[in-house]
């Protein structure tokens, strides 16, 4: 019987791992771009740039850790899925004469997007199969 997964060496899973890092600190700069501009509804110290930048750097320095991975696909769901119940993303990606608030929220979906996207990808990678395959 032939395996329909294929099993992906340690340079495509370092890649996912840099992917999923670099997507979180590109939504965080996103969100602060956005807060730094003015956008109205943020508050004082908004906490989407510290909960992605943080979570990026972590799953970027912790290399020999599998958590991290899956911290930072929860905070890529958790941050998206905040952006789509808020519903004022729609409003900024279809005005882009406010350039600067255009592109920290293109900046902030392209990340999160990718972020969830290869998160699973790497959550996946890191935890199925048998341990000798990790």
């Amino acid at each position: 019987m032939v395996n329909m997964y294929v099993d992906l060496d340690k340079q495509d899973k370092r890649r996912a791992r840099l992917v999923l890092g670099l997507s979180l600190l590109l939504a965080g700069a996103g969100v602060l771009m956005q807060f730094l501009v003015g956008v109205p509804g943020f508050p004082a110290i908004p906490p989407g740039p510290i909960i992605l930048g943080v979570t990026g750097i972590l799953v970027l320095t912790l290399r020999r850790y599998r958590w991290p991975l899956v911290l930072g696909l929860v905070a890529a769901v958790f941050v998206l899925g905040g952006g789509l119940i808020e519903g004022s993303v729609w409003g900024r990606l279809a005005d882009p004469a406010e350039v600067a608030v255009w592109i920290g929220v293109l900046m902030q979906w392209l990340g999160l997007v990718v972020a969830v996207v290869v998160g699973v990808i790497a959550v996946r990678q890191a935890y199925v199969g048998t341990p000798a395959e990790r």
